[in-house]
């Protein structure tokens, strides 16, 4: 066996990036995409803010969601859960296949064939895992950025005042 290896390290950067995900995704399901929006912003500000009991709060449940999702990762390479799902799945098209004898069953493991080798292909070119991350990084600092910007305007211009 291979040594395990975190399937997203616990670091600070991670810690801000996903306590935004999770923000937005809490959001998302509560009010719908413009609160899910608004909430991912507040949180990528208010977890890059460092001294501020709602920062640390924020990392802690990002913390513990990212151990949640690693622990996720190790039981199933620990229990091959994948493989025996993806296993089972082959054995019941081979299972149509050999017990109806007919042209549709062939066709639908060739798709599937082709589909799972397609992905396998674009996983190793595109690397998703990795794209996904640089891109959630980045769109939550993006999104801290434009409320330090609105923040500053409003310290400016005295919008709120009004």
């Amino acid at each position: 066996p291979s040594p395990s290896v975190a399937l997203v390290k616990v670091t600070e950067e991670n810690k801000v990036t996903t306590a935004s995900i999770l923000g937005g995704l809490a959001g998302l399901l509560v009010g719908g995409v413009w609160v899910g929006a608004g909430l991912f912003a507040a949180g990528s500000y208010l977890a890059k803010k460092e001294d501020s009991d709602v920062s640390k709060a924020l990392k802690g449940v990002a913390s513990g969601s990212l151990e949640v999702l690693n622990f996720g990762a190790y039981l199933n390479d620990k229990y091959a859960v994948t493989d025996k799902l993806g296993s089972a799945i082959s054995e019941a098209v081979e299972g149509a296949k050999t017990g109806s004898g007919s042209d549709s069953a062939e066709s639908v493991t060739s798709f599937i064939d082709g589909a799972v080798d397609a992905f396998r292909q674009a996983d190793k070119e595109i690397d998703f895992k990795g794209t996904f991350g640089t891109l959630a990084a980045s769109a939550s600092d993006l999104a801290s950025q434009a409320v330090e910007k609105v923040i500053e305007a409003n310290e400016t211009y005295k919008i709120t005042d009004q």
